[in-house]
C-alpha cells in the first residue's frame, strides 16, 4: 500500500447543492468503488462508506444533537400576536428563532483548566453550530453567514483545496497527525496552508487557502471578511490527536457493540461530526471518488513522512484497514448494506401516495442569485444579491405533490388542464422524485414562478423576484401557472372579488378563500389524488388600514385508494414553509415481514453500520 507517488485531483466545479441519493450509494457499493493504487476497496464498514452519513441524516441524529442538545442554547423568543384575538378569537403568537445566537452551555471562559471533559464537549458543540446551522427551522450547511465553513469551501471549489481540507479533518478525526496549519505570518495574508516536502527544494502544496474572502456589507460597501469560523473548525481538529483532547476522544468512540450504541456517547464524537457533515457537502459519485482517493493520498503519504515513530506507522496501517480492503476477485462475501436498504426504499415509495415518505426528504428553502446566471458554473452573486426562496419552496414541494403519479412513481403536468409551458417543461426535466433539491432544481423552479407577468402578484424585491407569502398572492401565483384553465382563473378571480367585499366579515372572506383555495387544487390536479381541508388557521394582515392578504396555515389530507397522507402549508410575511405532517407507515404486511427480516439479519451484529442500520429498520417500523 506504500507508494511516493503523489496525485493531484481534478476537482470539479461545484454545480448542486444537494447530497448523495441512496441509488448513488447503492450504484458506489455495487461497483465496488476500486481504489488506485493498490486495488483496493471503499470498507463498508468503514469511515469512508456514504451511506453512514445518508442513515445519520434518515435516522434524523444531526437534527436531534443540533436542536435538543443539553449541551446547546438555543435562542428563541415567543411573543404575544396582539391582533389575533380580535380578528380571529383566538390567541397566537409569534415565534421566531434566532440561530446565529445559539452558543454552547458553557463556555471555555467559565470553565476550569482542569476540566477537560467540559472545554471538550463545549468546543466539539461550538463547531457543530458552526458547521450545522439552523435556517428557517431546518438543519443546513449553508447559512447566510459571509465566514461560514461552507462559504470557505465553495469558494475554493474549482480547485482541489476545498476536498483535501475535507480529508484532512476527516483523518485528524481517525488520529493521525495531519502537518495543517493556519499560517498568520503575514498580517492581512492569513491561510490555511498543508505541503508536502518532497526534495529539500521542491514542495507539494495539497491547501493554500486564504482566510479572507471578498464580501458584501449591509450598506453595499464591499469588505474582506476573516473567515473566523473556518480556522476554530481547523484548530479544533488540530487539538484530536493529543491530550487533553485525545483522551476525551477515546470515551466517544463508535461502538461496536449494542449496548455501546445505545449508550448514546457516539454522537458526541468528532468522527460523526465530520462524517456527517462531508455527506451533506458532497453531491456526486465523481466528487465522493476524488474525496476518497485524497484521503487515500494523506493516509499513504503521512506513512513515508519522515521522522514517523511505528507507533504512529501502525495508528495509519491501522486507519487504513479500516477505510480500505484489499480487492479479493475470489471473494464470495459481498456488501449489500446499501442494496438492502435501497430495496426497501422503492417498495415504500411505490405504496405511499405522495412523494416525500418522511419529513427529512421534504427539500427545504436555500439561497439563490437574483439574477440566475445561464451557466450554472458561472460564480454566485454575494449575499446581498441572493435570496431565500421560501414561498418559492413551499410552491415547490406542494407541486410535487400535485404532480406525482403513484403508479409510475412520476411527476408530471401534462395531464394538468391549462399548464403553462414552464410548468409542463420544469417537471419533464425533473420527473423523478429526490430525497434533496439541488441549486440547479431551485434556480429552475424560480424562474418557473419569478417576474409573472401579473401586477397582483407581490414580490420582495423591485425586480419582481422572491415570492411574498400570503393565500391571495399563492392564488394568484397558480393563476398565472395555468393559463389555458380559463374556468378555474375565472373562478380565482371572482371569488377573490366578491371575498373583498366589504360586507364579508373576516371570517366569511377568509372562510371564501380556504375554499376557492381547496377547489383550484383541485383543479390543478393531474388526477392521482383527491384533497380535502382538515384544519386551518388563517389571520387577515392589514396595513394603513387596508387587508393585504390571508395568512396563517392549511392542513391539506390527500387520499388515495383508502390511503391518506396530510401535509401543512404556512404561509406569513416573514416566513413560509411546507410540512409533511407525518411518515408514510401504512405498509404492506410484505413490506413489514422483509423490514422485520432484515432487522434480525442486522440485530445480531457487533459492527457501528450494522448498529446504525439496525437502528434506522427500527425506526422505519415504528
Amino acid at each position: 500500500m506504500k507508494t511516493g507517488v503523489i496525485i493531484k485531483l481534478l476537482v470539479m466545479m461545484y454545480t448542486v447543492c444537494a447530497r448523495l441519493e441512496l441509488s448513488d450509494i447503492k450504484e458506489i457499493e455495487e461497483n465496488s468503488f476500486i481504489v488506485t493504487p493498490g486495488n483496493l476497496l471503499i470498507n463498508p464498514d468503514g469511515p469512508l462508506n456514504p451511506l453512514r452519513g445518508y442513515i445519520f441524516h434518515r435516522n434524523g441524529l444531526i437534527h436531534n444533537k443540533r436542536f435538543l442538545s443539553p449541551w446547546i442554547e438555543t435562542d428563541y423568543s415567543l411573543k404575544k400576536y396582539t391582533a389575533s384575538k380580535e380578528r380571529t378569537g383566538c390567541r397566537n403568537f409569534v415565534f421566531e428563532r434566532r440561530p446565529a445566537n445559539d452558543k454552547p452551555y458553557i463556555s471555555n471562559n467559565t470553565i476550569s483548566a482542569s476540566n477537560t471533559e467540559l472545554k471538550y464537549l463545549s468546543e466539539f458543540h461550538q463547531q457543530m453550530i458552526y458547521m450545522f446551522s439552523c435556517v428557517n427551522g431546518t438543519i443546513s450547511i449553508e447559512p447566510c453567514r459571509n465566514d461560514s465553513f461552507t462559504r470557505l469551501l465553495r469558494a475554493h471549489s474549482n480547485k482541489y483545496d476545498s476536498i483535501y481540507l475535507l480529508s484532512a479533518l476527516l483523518v485528524l478525526s481517525e488520529g493521525v497527525d495531519v502537518p495543517i496549519e493556519i499560517d498568520k505570518s503575514i498580517e492581512g495574508s492569513e491561510r490555511i496552508f498543508l505541503k508536502r516536502e518532497i526534495t529539500l527544494n521542491n514542495d507539494f502544496v495539497f491547501i493554500n487557502m486564504p482566510l479572507w474572502l471578498d464580501s458584501f456589507m449591509p450598506d453595499g460597501t464591499k469588505k474582506k471578511v476573516y473567515q473566523k469560523e473556518t480556522e476554530e473548525i481547523v484548530c479544533f481538529f488540530k487539538k484530536l490527536y493529543r491530550e487533553p483532547f485525545l483522551s476525551e476522544v477515546k470515551k466517544h468512540e463508535e461502538p461496536d457493540s449494542k449496548d455501546g450504541f445505545y449508550n448514546g456517547d457516539f454522537p458526541d464524537s468528532p468522527k460523526f461530526l465530520i462524517q456527517s457533515y462531508i455527506f451533506e457537502y458532497i453531491d456526486s459519485i465523481e466528487e465522493y471518488r476524488q474525496f476518497i482517493s485524497a484521503v487515500q493520498i494523506f493516509l499513504i503519504d503521512f506513512g513515508l513522512y519522515p521522522g514517523i515513530t511505528e507507533e504512529q506507522k501502525e495508528l495509519i496501517n491501522k486507519i487504513e484497514d479500516n477505510c480500505f480492503i484489499r480487492n479479493n476477485p475470489y471473494n464470495t462475501i459481498k456488501n449489500t448494506y446499501a442494496a438492502d436498504i435501497y430495496n426497501i426504499k422503492i417498495k415504500i415509495d411505490n405504496e405511499a401516495i405522495l412523494p416525500f415518505t418522511c419529513p427529512i426528504m421534504v427539500p427545504s428553502c436555500t439561497r439563490v442569485p437574483e439574477n440566475i446566471p445561464e451557466n450554472i458554473e458561472d460564480p454566485v452573486q454575494d449575499e446581498l444579491l441572493q435570496y431565500s426562496d421560501r414561498v418559492e419552496t413551499m410552491l415547490l414541494n406542494l407541486f410535487t405533490c400535485l404532480t406525482y403519479n403513484p403508479e409510475t412513481n412520476l411527476c408530471s403536468a401534462e395531464n394538468m388542464p391549462g399548464a403553462s409551458t414552464a410548468l409542463i417543461e420544469f417537471f419533464n426535466k425533473y420527473s423523478v422524485p429526490t430525497e434533496s433539491a439541488s441549486q440547479t432544481k431551485h434556480r429552475d423552479w424560480c424562474k418557473v414562478v419569478s417576474r409573472l407577468n401579473n401586477p397582483k402578484i407581490r414580490y420582495v424585491r423591485e425586480s419582481r423576484i422572491e415570492l411574498c407569502g400570503g393565500l391571495e398572492n399563492i392564488l394568484y401565483v397558480i393563476y398565472e401557472l395555468f393559463p389555458l384553465n380559463h374556468v378555474m382563473r375565472n373562478t380565482i378571480v371572482d371569488t377573490i372579488h366578491i371575498s373583498r367585499n366589504p360586507k364579508n366579515t373576516n371570517i366569511e372572506r377568509m372562510k371564501k378563500l380556504q375554499e376557492l383555495f381547496l377547489n383550484t387544487l383541485n383543479y390543478c390536479l393531474a388526477g392521482n389524488h383527491q384533497i380535502s381541508s382538515s384544519t386551518s388557521l388563517l389571520i387577515p394582515h392589514s396595513a394603513n388600514n387596508q387587508i393585504i392578504d390571508i395568512f396563517g396555515n392549511i392542513t391539506l389530507v390527500f387520499e388515495r385508494n383508502n390511503k391518506k397522507e396530510s401535509i401543512k402549508l404556512i404561509s406569513f410575511p416573514t416566513q413560509s414553509s411546507f410540512i409533511l405532517l407525518s411518515e408514510f407507515k401504512d405498509y404492506s404486511e410484505d413490506i413489514k415481514n422483509e423490514i422485520k427480516g432484515l432487522n434480525e439479519k442486522y440485530s445480531s451484529t457487533n459492527k457501528y453500520t450494522g448498529n446504525i442500520i439496525s437502528n434506522y429498520l427500527n425506526n422505519t417500523l415504528e
